[in-house]
Order: C-alpha cells, then sequence, then structure tokens
C-alpha cells in the first residue's frame, strides 16, 4: 500500500489530530483565523519554494502536515460552543425565562418523564441557537409532541444531572458531547404547542416513520416483532425491550441493530438489480446512479441521519458510482473522505462511540479481509460463502475489539458463531422487511407474509437469546484503561503489517508490541491499586460505605443483603479492578488511616469514640434526632457529612448550623459522593 495511492490516509489521522487538539485547547475566533493563514502562507511559500529545488522535499511534507492540523484544529474552534455569540450558554440563564423553541429528535423516556431534543429560537424574544435536553412529565394530559413541533414556555433552564458515585455513567458528559449544555423541564399544562409551516426533512422522516409503525400494528405482528423491526430497518432502538437488547450485546451482534453499513450494503444490491436495465439506454447509467443516490439518502433520512448511516451512505454514494460507471475507486481512500467531511460539518462527531465504532470495524474489514481471503481460498461456493461471513465479522472485531473493551467492559466470545448464525438470517429479515413496510403501507392483506416474516423475526430473537445465554463465553467487569487500547491497537498494526509483507524480521515488532502492551497493563494495574480510598456513597434512605484497600473492596451498610442490588458497585469492580468484594455490617466507628477517624452518627443518635481518638470527619446517617451545635461543640470535628439516607428538611437545619459554626458541610445529595485517601 504506497501512501502516494491513499493520499486521504495521510490527511485524515493528521486532521484528527487537529479536531482532538481543538478541543483540549480553546482559543477566540480572531486568534483561529490569523493561525489559519499563518499557516496557508507558510503552505503556499513551502509549496512554490519546493518547486524550485530550494527547500527539501521532507521539510515541505512537515509543513503540510502541520498546515493539515491546523485546519482541524480551527474546524474545532469555529464549531466550539464557547466561541459561538449567540448560544443560550452566553444568556442570563438564573430566573425563570420565555422559550421559544423546535422539537429536533425524540429520546428515550424514562419512567417520570417523555425526553427529547429542542433547539432553542429564542429566549426572552431574544434570538439564540443551541439545543437543550427538553423533559415533559408522564401524566395522563400529556400532549402529543412530534418531532418539528414549535413550543412556547416559560421555565429555568438548568443543569443535567450528573452522576453522584464515582464510575456511574456520566448523562451530563455524553450530553455535552452532543453539543446539549442546559435541560429544561415542564409539564403538558404550561407548554404552547405553535402552528409550525416551516419544512423540514426531519418532520417527514418522523412522519412517515409514525405511518410505518401505525401500519405494522395492523399487520398483526407482535410488539417485539414490530419494535425488532423498527429497530433493523428504521434505525429506533427506543422502544426495544431491554432483554432484547441486553441479549444481542452478550451475543456480540448488537452492531446490526444499529443501521450501518451491512444495511445500506444489502439495500444497495437490491437498488442496483432493480436499476439494472436502465443502464442499456443512453444516459441510463446516470439515470440509475442518480436514482440509486436518491434512495441511499432517502434510506439515511428515514433512519435519522445516524453517524454510522451517514458514513456508510456517503462512502457507498462513491463506490457505487465506481461499480455503475466501471472506475476503480480506493475504499480506504473514500473511507477516510467520508471521516473528514463528516468532520467538517460536525466536529463533535469524534465524540460518538457510534462514530468511532463504525469507522474502526470498516477499517479493520477493508484492511484485513482482503490479506486473509489471498492466503486462504475455498473453492466451493458454499463454503466460501460461509468463509466470508466469519472473516469479515473477525477483521470487524479486530478492528473495534479494543474500544470495545474500553468502554463496555466485555468481550462475548461466541461472536463469531452468532455472526455466522445472523449475517445470512439479516439479509432475509431486510428483504422481506421491505416487503412487509410496502405491503402494510399499501394496506394490503397478506397474511402468509406477515406471518412467515413474524416467524423469521422469532427465530433471530430465539438465536440471539440461545447464544447470549452461554454465560460462561462472557467475559465481564474486564480492567482496561485508554493506555491499554492504544497498546492493543499497537500490537494489531504490527500483526496487520507483518500479514501484508510477511517477513520474518516483522515478527520482532510484534513481539516487542505484545511486551509493550503487558508493560503499560502491569503499569496501570500498579497505579490503580496503590490508592487506597475510602467512599461515602449517595443513595437515597439508606448509609453505603466502601473501602477499596489493593485488590479488595469491602462494603458497609445495614443490610448486606440488598447490596446485589447497587448496580454502581459493578462500575467499581471493573474501573478499580477490584478481585475481592465483601459485603459487612455497618459500624459507627472507622480507623481510615493512622491520622483520620470516622464517626458514623445513625438514627438512634447515640455516639461514642474510643479513648485517646478524634473524629475527624463526622456522619450522619438515617436523620438522627441530634443537638448538631452540641456535637460540634464536644467533639471538634474538622467535616460534618451527610448522605442520601436523611431527611431534607434535617440536611438543612445541619447546613445552616455548620455555616454558622463554620464547619465544612458536605451533603452527597448535591456534591456527590465524599472521598477519603489513605
Amino acid at each position: 500500500m504506497k501512501l502516494v495511492n491513499h493520499p486521504l490516509l495521510f490527511i485524515t489521522p493528521l486532521f484528527i489530530i487537529g479536531i482532538v487538539l481543538g478541543f483540549q485547547y480553546l482559543i477566540s475566533l480572531n486568534e483561529t483565523a490569523i493561525a489559519l493563514c499563518i499557516c496557508f502562507f507558510i503552505f503556499t511559500a513551502s509549496y512554490f519554494y519546493g518547486k524550485t529545488k530550494l527547500l527539501p522535499q521532507f521539510s515541505h511534507t512537515i509543513i503540510t502536515g502541520f498546515t493539515i492540523v491546523t485546519v482541524g484544529f480551527a474546524t474545532t474552534q469555529f464549531q466550539r460552543i464557547e466561541n459561538r455569540s449567540h448560544h443560550y450558554i452566553h444568556q442570563d440563564l438564573e430566573e425563570d425565562v420565555f422559550i421559544e423553541g423546535e422539537i429536533l429528535e425524540k429520546l428515550k423516556p424514562n419512567r417520570y418523564y417523555n425526553n427529547y431534543v429542542l433547539e432553542l429560537k429564542t429566549i426572552q424574544q431574544k434570538s439564540v441557537e443551541g439545543e437543550v435536553l427538553f423533559s415533559i412529565q408522564r401524566d395522563t394530559s400529556e400532549q402529543e409532541l412530534a418531532v418539528g413541533d414549535h413550543l412556547l414556555l416559560k421555565e429555568k433552564l438548568t443543569d443535567v444531572f450528573a452522576p453522584l458515585n464515582p464510575y456511574q455513567f456520566n448523562y451530563q458528559d455524553y450530553l455535552k458531547k452532543r453539543k446539549i449544555f442546559k435541560q429544561v423541564r415542564s409539564n403538558s399544562k404550561t407548554i404552547k404547542v405553535l402552528k409550525n409551516e416551516k419544512f423540514s426533512f426531519q418532520q417527514i422522516a418522523e412522519r412517515a416513520r409514525k405511518k410505518i409503525i401505525e401500519q405494522l400494528n395492523k399487520s398483526g405482528l407482535s410488539k417485539d416483532q414490530i419494535d425488532l423491526t423498527s429497530a433493523l430497518l428504521l434505525g429506533q432502538k427506543k422502544e426495544l425491550s431491554k432483554d432484547i437488547y441486553t441479549n444481542f450485546t452478550n451475543a456480540g451482534v448488537v452492531h446490526i441493530l444499529a443501521v450501518s453499513g451491512l444495511h445500506v450494503g444489502i439495500i444497495l444490491i437490491f437498488l442496483n438489480f432493480i436499476f439494472q436495465p436502465l443502464r442499456k439506454f443512453k444516459f441510463g447509467k446516470w439515470a440509475a446512479y442518480i436514482f440509486s443516490l436518491i434512495c441511499i439518502w432517502a434510506f439515511a433520512l428515514l433512519v435519522g441521519f445516524s453517524p454510522s448511516v451517514i458514513r456508510a451512505a456517503l462512502m457507498f454514494s462513491f463506490l457505487n458510482a465506481g461499480l455503475i460507471f466501471n472506475r476503480k475507486a480506493s475504499t480506504f481512500n473514500m473511507l477516510c473522505l467520508s471521516a473528514v467531511l463528516m468532520l467538517l460539518w460536525d466536529a463533535y462527531l469524534i465524540f460518538s462511540v457510534g462514530f468511532q465504532m463504525s469507522y474502526l470495524a470498516v477499517l479493520g474489514i477493508i484492511s484485513f479481509q482482503p490479506l486473509i481471503k489471498k492466503r486462504f481460498y475455498i473453492k466451493n461456493r458454499v463454503g466460501r460463502y460461509f468463509f466470508d461471513i466469519l472473516t469479515v465479522s473477525f477483521c470487524a472485531q479486530l478492528g473495534v475489539i479494543p474500544i470495545s473493551i474500553f468502554y463496555f467492559h466485555q468481550i462475548p466470545g461466541l461472536f463469531l458463531i452468532a455472526n455466522l448464525l445472523i449475517i445470512s438470517w439479516l439479509i432475509l429479515l431486510l428483504g422481506f422487511g421491505i416487503l412487509v413496510i410496502i405491503f402494510a403501507l399499501l394496506q394490503i392483506e397478506f397474511s402468509l407474509l406477515y406471518d412467515f416474516y413474524g416467524n423469521l423475526l422469532d427465530a433471530l430473537l430465539w438465536i440471539i437469546h440461545l447464544v447470549a445465554n452461554r454465560e460462561s463465553f462472557l467475559f465481564k467487569n474486564i480492567f482496561f484503561t485508554s493506555k491499554m487500547m492504544l497498546a492493543f491497537y499497537g500490537v494489531i498494526l504490527c500483526i496487520f503489517v507483518f500479514v501484508k509483507y510477511f517477513q520474518k524480521g516483522l515478527l520482532y515488532f510484534i513481539l516487542i508490541s505484545i511486551l509493550s502492551f503487558q508493560l503499560i497493563y502491569a503499569f496501570e494495574y500498579y497505579q490503580v491499586h496503590k490508592k487506597n480510598k475510602f467512599y461515602i456513597l449517595h443513595q437515597s434512605r439508606t448509609t453505603v460505605l466502601a473501602e477499596k484497600s489493593g485488590y479488595q473492596l469491602n462494603v458497609y451498610t445495614k443490610n448486606t443483603s440488598k447490596i446485589q442490588e447497587l448496580k454502581f458497585l459493578e462500575n467499581f469492580k471493573t474501573e478499580l479492578a477490584i478481585k475481592d468484594l465483601k459485603k459487612l455490617p455497618q459500624k459507627n466507628f472507622y480507623g481510615i488511616n493512622e491520622t483520620e477517624n470516622l464517626l458514623v452518627i445513625d438514627s438512634l443518635g447515640v455516639y461514642e469514640i474510643p479513648k485517646n481518638t478524634k473524629a475527624d470527619y463526622i456522619l450522619l446517617s438515617n436523620s438522627p434526632k441530634i443537638n448538631l451545635d452540641r456535637v460540634l461543640e464536644s467533639l471538634k470535628t474538622q467535616q460534618i457529612i451527610v448522605d442520601g439516607s436523611n431527611y431534607f428538611s434535617y440536611v438543612k437545619r445541619w447546613e445552616e448550623t455548620c455555616i454558622k459554626k463554620k464547619v465544612p458541610f458536605h451533603f452527597t445529595g448535591k456534591k456527590g459522593a465524599f472521598i477519603i485517601d489513605h
């Protein structure tokens, strides 16, 4: 693979480095413009001087690389929310304000709220830009809101709720990476829905999806079958049950629920077959290409323009041109070009897990599969078909397995078997699924087709359930850091170079990369285990304490039988590489280290400390009826901590007392878990 034949392989990584640096450092737009102009001036001068051979070629390569990094950096600065003067974060948001906005997207609801992405138009009749999380209370009088609805309401913009315990999923941080910085909570009675006659492709797509699901509900398919169809063909996973989604994840085939290149590729095969007769006519190739292009992008719009489907639509748009006009196109160049175009459009996509995994999976396939097919050729057509499915699945996993372990901390051991069984099935499902949707929309009664399609879906769910329940092949709670992920990719890169060029000397690079990975793994393990900590965690109606010492985590609570219900402790085991978790009954006094102690005063209000010791920290638990002034006078503590087991009225009163006595006060319900290093 020569770099000159794949220029985008040189441009794309440098551009991405610039994007990442742009999110690390914030500068003004004026400074960005000046830096960009200087870089382009140096690049232009270098180019023309290079033509007269006054500068070595290597110098121009360095300047070109630096210019590409600068372009990536500038792209991020121009898109950073902090640099957009009309964004709502620059407004005064301390009080209730009149808000006008438009529903952009419907999110997955929770027990208490239906959630949407609301694009703000005005605040206090002043034009603004930006998106917020809009949560409307679920009640019987709730208005039906849809994408494209124009809303008017008066509410306060608040921060999105952040996790209160360590290592929990940070929804606030996740939304910030989607350019959503604030939340608006409301109820249906305070919202006025305005008439919106503005044309919107998203609104048309939402209505089309809604219409399709309404017609599928009349076809006799079960709820699970309709939800699965909605995920596979419409890109809507919100209604999919938690059990089904978990089964797909544990089986290692959750990727088929994200509409991506696999789905678009299968649809493109159908389209090229349908439009094949057009190529016989004058300008027929152009007509076939334009019609297939329209269909691909209409499908991308229908499923909601997710990063994976945009990437696939862009790639197949370029590749299909090559197929129709008999022009050879570099898959690497097409992949890189689609990535650059998407990041130029929205630099924040770099944070999207779907974006990252989608590109890495395709990169794994187009890098490794041709090499494997070249060395292992199967003569039998049927055998070759199943071998191709296996190699595609294996190569895709090679591309995503390091980042997948980093994000999800598990490996499905049966992913090859699951993919072998599922991908062939998926081709049937997509084909018949499209037919079912067309028949349903045309209101054609064809019960035989609906029954057959429903049986295909049930068979798929049965296979997935069968594979997912082999828990001995599912490796969970894997300790894996970002440094380990990068080292793992280093190993994969060395393996790729060896398989491609097949030189014995390259084996040393593989061995060195494996040794480097092992050293980084050992170092990261050492770093996490040398730190011992004591945690006062936040949990409603109960007190939960945890003490991490080396490889062990001791969890203290009054009812040890309920520790299993505390799901966030699984994250502790994963992130801290805990090998042994002990459940212990809660005590009233803890010697955290040689110099610091913790006293717990529970509902009984009785407290006693050993002789010749002091209570450096006092935890108030389960609303004890005490005189805090007297406690502070007698114990001379340096910190009062209150957890989620106390009444809010008590918390407020204790906080006022601590402010008056100038004693530090920490309420876990506001500030999160209290952590003591020792």
